[in-house]
């Protein structure tokens, strides 16, 4: 990145993580356009990081997706986030493939200081939008390589905590913990481990982060539409 002192911006942790949360809010929406969970035509043409991306249409996956990430936002900011994940299952909840942002590397920073200015960063705006851009365009591709899925797919959203974090459950939290056959595709099948495609390595500092698609040995034995 060529980007001269006089042009980088300041920058919070805060401010770093609500990039990141619009960034996963549209990855969500471009999977689930590629895989086709839903119709195409549900779907209206938009525009993010200077590219073009699919929303869908429909209010309530828009406003599903959105509270997901806005509940994978309030672990990170507690620095209990190591994976999130987009999850794809079969109609019998079989779990066929699962998008990973792994975002081990993120600093863990406290609460107080997280809209205290970063130092040392060493990228503006423009420079997050080429890799944030990046990123959509190796998603928007990817059904070339995975093939087709079978009909009435759904999808779910999961989040992997850190080893020393707590698990946010209770009857005021929106996440419940999910059994091995949801976080961990093909895990019915232990002795088959899933086939691992790495789609994106970010280095940009504090919001440094890998992107790999997973595919269940479970997908050899469904029939595709």
């Amino acid at each position: 990145m060529s980007t001269s002192k006089a042009q980088l911006p300041s920058w919070t942790f805060a401010q770093l993580l609500s990039a990141y949360s619009d960034f996963l809010i549209v990855s969500i929406h471009t999977i689930l356009y590629e895989r086709e969970i839903y119709p195409h035509e549900t779907f209206m043409l938009a525009r993010k990081y200077n590219f073009p991306v699919r929303q869908s249409r429909h209010p309530q996956v828009c406003d599903w997706v959105r509270n997901a990430i806005g509940a994978c936002m309030d672990q990170m900011r507690k620095g209990n986030v190591c994976k999130v994940s987009v999850v794809i299952l079969s109609s019998i909840d079989i779990p066929l493939e699962r998008f990973v942002f792994d975002v081990t590397s993120f600093p863990k920073v406290s609460l107080r200081e997280q809209d205290v200015e970063m130092k040392n960063l060493t990228f503006n705006m423009t420079d997050m939008e080429e890799q944030f851009r990046t990123c959509i365009m190796k998603l928007s591709h990817v059904s070339s390589v995975l093939g087709k899925l079978p009909p009435e797919c759904t999808f779910t959203v999961t989040i992997e905590l850190n080893e020393e974090a707590n698990a946010p459950v209770g009857h005021d939290s929106p996440w419940v913990p999910a059994d091995d056959t949801t976080s961990k595709p093909g895990t019915p099948l232990k002795s088959v481990p899933p086939k691992v495609r790495p789609l994106r390595n970010v280095l940009m500092g504090p919001l440094s982060f890998d992107i790999w698609v997973e595919e269940s040995k479970a997908k050899d034995k469904v029939v595709v539409r």
